[in-house]
């Protein structure tokens, strides 16, 4: 028998999915209904457990060796759901349900499934395991009424990727995960989370590498909630409603990326943040009226990203000799002027993209910018009107994007031959569609370029 069953899993492969019809008869009598072959799929209209349902799954396997998909468009069973998946356990690794109308889960610690999805899933609002599954690795929940985060998970300490999103979340501790001594991805995106609760388990490790809270309710972040998440590599707090990071400093030795976009910050200080391996930190769409104070300090940060805020004016002093810096997005704010405090130039030796479209700016101190691998300007959509040699002072400048601004038909002429080339792009007249400015210019090509006069 243990070796029909091994056999049988090896052709099924993984997946199975469940239509559960809880509302139905527990004993449908019906005659027996062939199994459709789709491609390497499986597809039974109508299954019935009560009758010959489990002998039709055995045998689906024996008399279908490229079956590696079984659909059950409608599961007739008079089995306890933790029953149901003890049983179907013997031919399949993964069960799918496409609907779960139970309000409890029930995982039986015996189950040899691997994987458990439930796409949608309204009623649930617990889970239950009575005793140590060692099997489950992966199990996704979508579209629940469960509340917090399952005390029941500590017995599943085989899980390496927890789903809870599109439900009714409404605060996450990391305590029941102590046990998940493997768990790599936790996502909890699009619930009603309010609160991030800290542990009070000063030895608790949580081995995530993923984290998602993205599209939620979060006002304020306490820092000691991510104290057990050393491993920590990705960080997703985006579309929430933060206002403040308070509390404990944040600190995330292994972390690369962090996502705080469409929130409300209105300041921030990460003075104190450890974060000794972090690329890249969004910050779009906030409300901040400055660059966050000591976020040069952050040794290996390559992208500063804060377009769609509310800055006026930016010093890039505060940046003088960032020496990892590579890209500065700073589109849509409202800037009304870049300026360089103290004497001499500023140096980011390896920016190589600056982005400053979008913004109130009618002139810029670029002599004061010492940016010798700058390979893309952006001043779109701003009110300059003159343009200096921008490829003589920048010398590895491949692209300057300057469309959108009243630029001087003087300066069209002077610099016609970086238009032509298309390293200069500016406005041009369109087939059927004047220019906006008063004048034109035209170049030899034949192309008519818009500007002031």
């Amino acid at each position: 028998m243990e070796v029909n069953r091994k056999w049988t899993i090896s052709l099924l492969l993984t997946l199975v999915n469940l239509w559960l019809w809880t509302n139905g008869p527990a004993i449908v009598q019906s005659a027996p209904q062939p199994c459709q072959l789709q491609g390497a799929k499986c597809v039974y209209d109508k299954l019935n457990l009560s009758a010959d349902g489990l002998q039709r799954l055995r045998t689906s396997g024996r008399d279908l060796p490229q079956v590696f998909q079984i659909d059950v468009k409608v599961l007739i069973t008079p089995y306890p759901d933790g029953v149901l998946l003890q049983l179907i356990s013997e031919f399949v690794q993964e069960v799918v349900y496409e609907n779960y109308r139970e309000r409890i889960l029930r995982i039986p610690p015996v189950s040899a499934l691997t994987d458990l999805v439930f796409r949608k899933a309204p009623p649930l609002q617990a889970i239950a395991v009575a005793a140590p599954n060692n099997r489950l690795t992966t199990l996704s929940i979508k579209q629940s009424n469960i509340r917090s985060m399952p005390s029941a998970l500590t017995n599943l300490p085989q899980l390496t990727t927890l789903t809870l999103e599109n439900g009714a979340l409404e605060s996450v501790s990391l305590d029941p995960l102590a046990n998940s001594v493997k768990l790599s991805t936790l996502m909890c995106g699009n619930n009603k989370i309010t609160q991030l609760i800290p542990s009070r388990n000063t030895n608790l490790f949580i081995p995530l590498s993923d984290l998602t809270l993205a599209n939620n309710l979060l006002e304020t972040i306490d820092g000691a909630f991510f104290l057990p998440l050393r491993q920590l590599t990705y960080l997703d707090l985006g579309t929430n409603r933060i206002q403040r990071i308070e509390g404990r400093p944040l600190s995330l030795p292994r972390v690369m990326y962090i996502q705080l976009v469409r929130n409300q910050l209105a300041e921030l200080d990460v003075t104190r943040w450890n974060l000794p391996n972090a690329i890249e930190i969004y910050f779009d769409n906030n409300n901040l009226t400055r660059i966050p104070i000591g976020i040069q300090t952050l040794p290996n940060l390559t992208t500063l990203a804060l377009p769609n805020n509310l800055l006026t004016v930016v010093d890039l002093r505060r940046l003088d000799g960032w020496t990892k810096l590579q890209r500065i997005n700073l589109a849509a704010n409202r800037l009304t002027n870049v300026i360089v405090t103290g004497q001499g130039r500023t140096s980011l030796p390896n920016l190589e993209q600056l982005d400053l479209s979008n913004n109130q700016l009618t002139q810029l101190e670029y002599a004061r910018w010492d940016l010798p691998k700058l390979t893309t300007l952006v001043v779109a959509l701003n009110g300059l009107t003159r343009l200096p040699d921008l490829f003589k002072l920048f010398p590895k400048l491949r692209r300057a994007f300057v469309f959108q601004n009243p630029l001087h038909c003087n300066t069209i002429r002077q610099w016609q031959q970086y238009i032509a080339e298309f390293k200069l792009t500016v406005d041009a007249a369109m087939p059927g569609r004047s220019c906006a400015t008063n004048s034109t210019h035209k170049l030899p090509s034949g192309r008519v370029i818009c500007c002031v006069e």
